[in-house]
């Protein structure tokens, strides 16, 4: 065996090389495709609606009914709980996805599990996330709309970032979209139901939603008018055991990278959308459907204080 400081030269040589591949690939970063931005316009438009109206909100009997009987107007009122109640929070969220976004959804590889510490704040828009499981090419990074010249402060993973105090990155780069099905300035609870309201009424409009409930008897159950078994209630485990309403709806063709299939899981007392799991067309030979991504948000702190510097360099940047 080679003593060990035979390779010393070709380590010191080496790192510093790393680093500055890696710092350059940032400076080069090529332009992605333009982004199909008028689906995210309907999904503002229709925030600025709800903000809008002016609607009373139900009480938790009123909730029930509606995810029982009008899921469109029951996720309606849980983007009003949320502007109401909320304005940021810390926690941990899971997640599993399907990646890179480049090629069919069929093609792409089912990353391992994420698990990151999250801080956000709505106004304005502050992402800041710490990856505690399942890192890739990151181990923590922050995008604040507007600030850092609308860029994201991304701290490198493993040896390169003992290096790097953090390489800056296009918030819609090309980068940024093979690192998760959306990008960090489309991140959040409330984004999450405003797309999946907005893709729920553009069906509706077409006669083609259809969405079930669990029910108490622990049966699937058409949502609508004539919906008259109770509605059940799950603990799910991945979102810290909270007792959520879970709603199903099934596509009568793919949308949005071809799902098929997508669970919501909707914490009973505060109305947040806690889980997701989000599916393809059924695979052969068993007839699974094929897992597109899933999300879950635990341990949940509304409306913390966050230090001064929780959306500064300085968070991207510690040791």
């Amino acid at each position: 065996m080679k003593p060990i400081y035979l390779y010393l030269p070709v380590c010191v040589l080496g790192i510093p090389m790393l680093v500055g591949l890696l710092v350059a690939s940032g400076q080069s970063d090529s332009p992605s495709a333009p982004a199909d931005t008028s689906f995210q316009t309907e999904v503002t438009k229709l925030d600025q609606e709800l903000q809008k109206d002016g609607h009373t909100l139900p009480d938790a009997l009123g909730m029930q009914k509606l995810a029982r009987q009008d899921p469109v107007a029951f996720l309606e009122n849980c983007i009003r709980y949320y502007d109401r109640d909320v304005h940021g929070y810390r926690l941990i969220m899971q997640k599993q996805e399907r990646l890179p976004t480049r090629l069919p959804i069929e093609k792409r590889k089912l990353q391992k599990k994420e698990v990151i510490e999250v801080c956000f704040k709505d106004k304005p828009h502050s992402v800041f996330m710490h990856w505690l499981e399942g890192e890739r090419l990151a181990d923590r990074c922050l995008y604040v709309e507007g600030e850092n010249d609308d860029m994201i402060l991304v701290h490198p993973s493993g040896i390169a970032g003992k290096f790097v105090k953090f390489v800056k990155r296009k918030v819609d780069g090309s980068e940024a979209q093979e690192s998760g099905r959306y990008t960090l300035n489309l991140f959040g609870i409330k984004n999450g139901t405003l797309r999946t309201l907005t893709f729920c009424k553009k069906a509706q409009e077409k006669g083609t939603l259809h969405v079930e409930y669990y029910g108490a008897d622990g049966q699937w159950h058409a949502c609508g008018p004539e919906a008259n078994v109770s509605l059940g209630e799950q603990k799910v485990a991945q979102a810290g055991n909270r007792s959520c309403y879970v709603l199903r709806r099934h596509y009568t063709e793919p949308e949005n990278d071809g799902v098929m299939e997508l669970t919501l899981y909707i914490d009973k007392q505060s109305w947040l959308q806690v889980g997701s799991i989000v599916e393809g067309k059924p695979e052969e030979p068993n007839g699974k459907r094929y897992l597109i991504g899933e999300y879950y948000f635990r341990d949940i702190e509304l409306n913390p204080q966050f230090s001064d510097d929780q959306f500064k360099e300085a968070a991207v940047a510690q040791k």
